[in-house]
């Protein structure tokens, strides 16, 4: 894949800046002139530029809009922050952000232009593939967030321009899952050399999984209308990429978040690439705070919560409540495995600009670089590793790959799936106890059959594994739970610094108030500029 991002370098580091002032620059032209689309040379290149279209790592940062996560400047990024506190409205820059019509016509374009080039078949049908997936995966992430929208099919055009109206949801739903079909059948397996990291059949399967277990969970959990069938289809999927036999765990989660895996990991199945020196990201500025690094610098952009935090379980595998295991005073230790590689905690040395380890303080009594609400300083008092390095000496310009499918989630999907429609089958329990051995926790084999029981340890399982990947936002979104985990305020470390650590019954900072209203707040609205460019556009009822 490394060869892809030479002919878009330009078009990434438009898109990958971090700030949102660059979001609204015109991207790289592109190749609709009559000269083009004549070889498979220009159908490789026009494949490629449509690349930088994918997710990216931006959503580290959107991981703020969840319970897991605090952004320190919560009117930042033109309204990022706001999305949690429920104070977003269809005039905030952010809320255009993923409104990419843009990037749907880019798709549109490429599928059209390759529907009339005679080039050679096997490259064709490639192309065909990651350019139907690509595609699918945007309207995918479209619907979710915003409800009904517009469906532009197969030819690009301007929705201003031809004033297109909105479509019903599931009609979109029904053309990504179309796309997701019709790219399964083109792609190949997998790759080799340079083309390694492109879309290949498995991140297929993955994106049907994940849109079939979107709609079971809209259908159960918001219309109250159970369908089988829904469950079924994603657990297949997941099952596919399973069978294939090409993936598995890594035994070290931390190794996943660090450049030296950059397609060189048995667990990734697809990941925005980055390059050393040419596709970056600035992800270990915002991860950590200042002082706590090989060169200092950090700016404690978002900080997880206290509640994330004390959601990881001991490993017994009860809660820090009920466990023996649970010191008050030693709170990071006998805890599920990735709690210390996911956070930079309070107490735990980290890396220093001298190259000592000194633990992190950032209680503000202290004093230290790192303290709370201090610049570069965070607000909750926790902090990342995850995606962090901090032995990195260049850290606004890291490169390590920003996963979007990891074979965890299909293994999660997979047991989800199965005990929303088969709560007794075995292989839910073997699919999450191999990502729980990997945390060093206990296995689940007394929850099965217990379909509550299993259905919550389920999703506190996406929590903790896909922490600052974005995942779970969209989750709470689809169980219905965001009007509880989003309506109570996010908390910190013990205002006390001489109380005892991991004291839960201490009092502690307030980082942020948070209000989720469950009659508007499950989508969003349609941005303000979208709706003055189109009159045949409609505000979603619940934003009027």
């Amino acid at each position: 894949m490394k060869k892809i991002c030479i002919y878009i370098i330009f078009t990434a580091a438009v898109l990958l800046q971090g700030c949102s002032k660059y979001l609204d620059r015109t991207p790289l032209a592109q190749a609709t002139s009559d000269n083009f689309w004549k070889t498979a040379a220009d159908a490789e290149k026009g494949v490629n530029a449509l690349y930088p279209t994918l997710p990216d790592s931006r959503d580290f940062w959107r991981d703020c809009s969840s319970d897991n996560s605090v952004m320190t400047n919560a009117w930042g990024e033109g309204g990022m922050g706001y999305i949690c506190q429920g104070s977003q409205s269809a005039a905030d820059g952010y809320i255009k952000e993923e409104w990419r019509y843009d990037f749907i016509n880019r798709s549109l374009n490429c599928i059209d232009k390759l529907n009339g080039m005679n080039i050679d078949a096997v490259k064709k049908k490639q192309y065909m593939g990651e350019a139907r997936f690509i595609l699918a995966m945007r309207y995918f992430r479209m619907v979710k967030i915003y409800g009904d929208i517009p469906l532009i099919k197969e030819k690009p055009v301007s929705i201003e321009a031809s004033a297109v109206a909105k479509s019903p949801k599931q009609d979109v739903l029904d053309y990504v899952i179309k796309n997701v079909d019709t790219a399964i059948t083109l792609l190949p397996d997998a790759y080799s050399g340079a083309n390694t990291g492109r879309i290949n059949k498995a991140a297929a399967m993955m994106l049907r999984a994940d849109v079939y277990l979107y709609m079971a969970s809209y259908k159960k959990f918001h219309e109250g209308k159970d369908d089988a069938n829904l469950w079924k289809e994603a657990a297949k999927s997941a099952q596919e990429v399973v069978s294939t036999g090409s993936y598995s765990l890594e035994s070290d989660y931390a190794y996943l978040f660090k450049h030296e895996s950059n397609n060189n990991n048995k667990e990734v199945i697809l990941a925005f690439q980055y390059i050393q020196n040419e596709t970056t990201n600035m992800l270990p500025v915002l991860a950590l705070p200042t002082g706590c690094s090989i060169t200092g610098e950090g700016w404690a952009s978002f900080c997880p919560t206290r509640d994330l935090v004390d959601s990881y379980e001991c490993t017994d595998g009860k809660n820090i409540q009920s466990s023996p295991l649970y010191s008050k005073a030693n709170p990071w230790d006998n805890r599920d495995g990735r709690l210390k590689k996911t956070f930079l905690l309070p107490g735990v040395p980290c890396l220093r600009p001298d190259g000592s380890y000194k633990p992190y303080e950032p209680h503000p009594a202290y004093n230290m670089p790192e303290k709370m609400n201090n610049e570069g300083g965070g607000l909750t008092g926790f902090m990342y590793l995850k995606f962090a390095e901090p032995d990195n000496p260049n850290p606004e310009n890291a490169y390590m790959n920003f996963p979007l499918y990891r074979y965890a989630e299909t293994l999660l999907i997979l047991a989800e799936a199965l005990n929303e429609y088969d709560p007794g089958n075995a292989q839910i329990v073997t699919a999450m106890n191999l990502v729980r051995a990997r945390a060093g926790l206990p296995g689940v084999d007394a929850l099965l059959g217990n379909q509550a029981a299993m259905q919550d340890k389920i999703r506190e399982e996406r929590r903790h594994e896909f922490v600052a990947e974005h995942k779970r936002y969209f989750d709470i979104l689809r169980w219905k739970t965001a009007e509880i985990v989003l309506n109570k305020p996010a908390y910190g470390i013990n205002q006390n610094e001489k109380a005892a650590i991991g004291d839960w019954t201490q009092p502690a900072f307030k980082a942020q108030d948070r209000t989720f209203n469950p009659l508007k707040h499950y989508t969003w609205p349609i941005p303000q500029e979208a709706l003055d460019k189109n009159k045949n556009l409609t505000q979603t009822s619940s934003w009027k």
